[in-house]
């Protein structure tokens, strides 16, 4: 688990008589050039996900498309997070490496090829800032080109077809054994909450969200775009519970905004294999934070131990377009870091 050490708190003119085209004025004839021009040369891009927790890495997955008219291709492209983040250099070994140049807060692909109707998807690894808890969407900026290196004429972004939003969450941090509650966080999304109680008597509990690489369990579709992390730290000076301590489990209460309940399930990514709801050990895989690890969808409690999902059931919202939301309780041994999402 990567802890924050920060503080929190996108003319068609038809040919007529000469007085349609007198009454067309200059400023509509601009426009409706500009419109032409945006038609034939143009992009989208799609960043995913969009939140990430403050002072945290996350790779984000950037989809950029060609929607150009036929004869355009896309050669250049260059993304900027919005300000406060930092960008990571690709690691030796990652796809485009030749391709992609950092600088500053900008990354650039060089010498790619996008035809009209195309799409290539890349990963751009950020730091967020420690700045969190303001609520407001920040924006990615994206410049795309026809030569092979970002310069010359660009293409324009069709902004009302692109998604470039993010929204910096703030770690959620619960100190354990204080005499006091069980130490408890909870992480909001538009589309979800992901409450955490640990059994833990000491040390810290963290809440994070989207951090690293995107947690999957093989074909499972998420209800959810986002994953979630929660781990207890032991105390200053000590590195792991004194002998005799009880096992930590964390109860998990997460809530899926107008999700069905018809074939949800929950991935479990952990540093420990556990029984899966086919019945066998989960496979070995990378967690999101880049570990090794094991992946896979829990069972439900009534056919194993924890790891396992006590109950889903159906919740009334009247604000979701169902009328509903899903509602799962969670059982999570706590060994090491383990990972979730639906």
């Amino acid at each position: 688990m990567r802890v924050a050490r920060v503080g929190f708190t996108r003319v068609a003119l038809a040919a007529g008589a000469m007085l349609g085209l007198a009454t067309l004025g200059a400023p509509a004839a601009a426009a409706a050039a500009q419109q032409g021009a945006a038609t034939k040369h143009a992009f989208k891009v799609t960043v995913y996900p969009a939140y990430t927790t403050a002072g945290l890495q996350t790779t984000f997955e950037v989809t950029v498309t060609n929607t150009s008219s036929p004869g355009t291709t896309l050669r250049s492209v260059q993304v900027t997070p919005p300000g406060g983040f930092t960008v990571a250099r690709p690691g030796p070994t990652a796809p485009l490496r030749r391709k992609t140049f950092v600088k500053q807060r900008t990354l650039s692909l060089h010498q790619i090829l996008i035809k009209p109707g195309h799409s290539m998807e890349f990963n751009v690894t950020a730091t967020a800032p420690t700045t969190c808890g303001q609520g407001s969407v920040l924006r990615w900026t994206s410049r795309a080109f026809q030569k092979s290196i970002p310069a010359g004429a660009q293409l324009a972004l069709q902004t009302a077809a692109s998604s470039v939003g993010v929204t910096v969450v703030c770690p959620q941090l619960a100190p354990c054994g204080d005499g006091g509650p069980a130490c408890s966080t909870a992480v909001d999304t538009s589309v979800s909450t992901y409450g955490v109680v640990s059994n833990a008597t000491a040390g810290t509990l963290h809440g994070t969200l989207d951090v690293g690489k995107r947690l999957t369990c093989g074909s499972y579709r998420f209800r959810d775009p986002n994953w979630y992390d929660s781990a207890v730290t032991p105390p200053a000076g000590t590195t792991a519970p004194p002998p005799g301590t009880a096992p930590i489990v964390d109860q998990v209460s997460y809530t899926i905004v107008n999700a069905s309940t018809q074939g949800l399930g929950f991935c479990l990514g952990a540093l420990y294999d556990f029984v899966t709801a086919s019945g066998t050990m989960a496979p070995a895989g990378t967690l999101p934070s880049g570990n090794p690890g094991f992946l896979g969808l829990l069972p439900m409690c009534t056919a194993a131990a924890a790891p396992c999902i006590s109950s889903i059931s159906p919740q009334a919202d009247p604000n979701a377009k169902s009328g509903f939301d899903a509602v799962m309780s969670i059982q999570i041994p706590e060994q090491g870091d383990p990972w979730g999402g639906s």
